[in-house]
């Protein structure tokens, strides 16, 4: 932990394009929000997908930059990573974001109709849901005319969807270590991350994980209670980045420190 922060903390210009990729990318969908067209919908998502795998490609070499050269005295220097780094994983970050697609989707497919099997159809349309979702008061009058039956069919799905996405991102914690690290080619390296998942290292890894996960919630509430503040807002936003840096730095140095910078005799991974 105390080595995390300090990597972060000599490196947190790698901060840098994160913020201003969420300034962008924010920006341009405030900005495509005119769209309606099917082809101008498409030409948005196209769009933000090549942007995120550009970010991802950069950014991540840019991790991968700390975490495996922690000694080196430019820290500043690390920001020259991201343009090598798009070069050289922007091919490799197009197939993670189409991995990483169609396996969450795959699990919620199943969740869903494990869902349908055993909890059963709330009794709500669709149509009802979206008109709930639209303001506190009228989720409240949703949630009020509501029997018990349905509230705990919808308990029910919150915990079944909350299990899925957690199961989903701890299968998936090592993905991008293993891109940066141990091969290129997306399918090998979610082969190679799940497995390594599943290694001797399984309850270390899932501590890593829960710690992130307690983490994450935690600032969340903070989130949520300080957004009325304008002034504490915008720290608790900075504290957020700060964290997303952190997990970053501390996931791909957990991966390089167990599975690739290992003792003589022990099996690593090459890059292909």
């Amino acid at each position: 932990m105390k080595k995390v922060f300090e990597l972060t903390n000599k490196y947190i210009i790698i901060a840098t394009p994160l913020i201003l990729f969420s300034l962008f990318s924010s920006i341009y969908l405030i900005a495509s929000t005119r769209g309606t067209g099917i082809i101008q919908i498409l030409l948005i998502f196209c769009i933000l997908f090549l942007m995120g795998a550009a970010f991802i490609a950069g950014w991540g070499n840019m991790v991968k930059s700390a975490v495996s050269e922690e000694k080196s005295d430019e820290p500043n220097d690390i920001i020259k990573q991201f343009p090598s780094g798009v070069g050289e994983y922007f091919l490799s970050s197009c197939g993670v974001l189409i991995c990483a697609f169609l396996f969450n989707l795959v699990f919620f497919i199943c969740s869903f109709a494990a869902g349908m099997h055993y909890i059963g159809d709330i009794g709500v349309s669709s149509a009802e849901i979206s008109k709930a979702m639209a303001n506190q008061q009228a989720l409240k009058a949703f949630l009020t005319g509501l029997s018990p039956a349905q509230l705990i069919k919808i308990n029910m799905w919150n915990v079944l969807l909350l299990g899925t996405m957690s199961i989903t991102s701890f299968l998936l914690m090592l993905y991008l270590p293993a891109v940066f690290f141990s091969s290129k080619n997306p399918f090998k390296a979610l082969y190679i991350s799940i497995r390594y998942i599943f290694s001797n290292k399984f309850f270390k890894t899932l501590g890593v994980f829960l710690l992130i996960f307690v983490l994450n919630f935690v600032i969340s509430i903070f989130l949520a209670l300080l957004s009325g503040n304008v002034f504490t807002n915008f720290v608790m936003t900075l504290i957020n980045f700060y964290f997303i840096c952190c997990v970053a730095i501390g996931i791909f140095y957990y991966y390089y420190k167990h599975f690739v910078n290992q003792k003589p005799g022990q099996i690593i991974d090459t890059v292909i």
